[in-house]
């Protein structure tokens, strides 16, 4: 069995994704976030649900915290453009959850049923 490396551990947000934004008519790259990242999104939630496997329960969670998180979560996973947390707020109403939750599931937090839900037009592809 091959032993875990710094390297091989600080690879993890390397990962990159375009994502096709319909809303927009244009595609964003995206990468997953840290577990420092993922902190940092769970202290603006505060007590997250669990689901019965232990997994955070995004569907749970306050609404207003949820749009603040989603935020934050579209500002640390945007790799192409890069935005602040302000910026985001900016975007047309529903892209930074969209977005957000693509990087949330590419992170291993949110499964990709929410964001086949929010709009089946969308299209994602690895970055070569």
């Amino acid at each position: 069995m091959k032993k875990l490396t710094k390297e091989d551990i600080l690879k993890g947000k390397e990962k990159h994704e375009t994502l096709h934004v319909e809303a927009y008519g244009s595609e964003v790259v995206v990468r997953p976030l840290t577990d420092g990242e993922l902190s940092e999104v769970f202290a603006v939630i505060g007590s997250v649900p669990l689901n019965e496997d232990g997994m955070p329960d995004p569907a749970r969670v306050d609404v207003i915290k949820n749009f603040k998180a989603l935020r934050l979560v579209t500002s640390l996973g945007l790799v192409e453009p890069r935005l602040t947390v302000e910026e985001v707020s900016d975007m047309k109403f529903g892209v930074p959850e969209f977005i957000g939750t693509r990087i949330l599931e590419l992170s291993g937090i949110a499964s990709g049923a929410g964001v086949k839900k929010k709009n089946r037009d969308e299209k994602v592809r690895p970055v070569p």
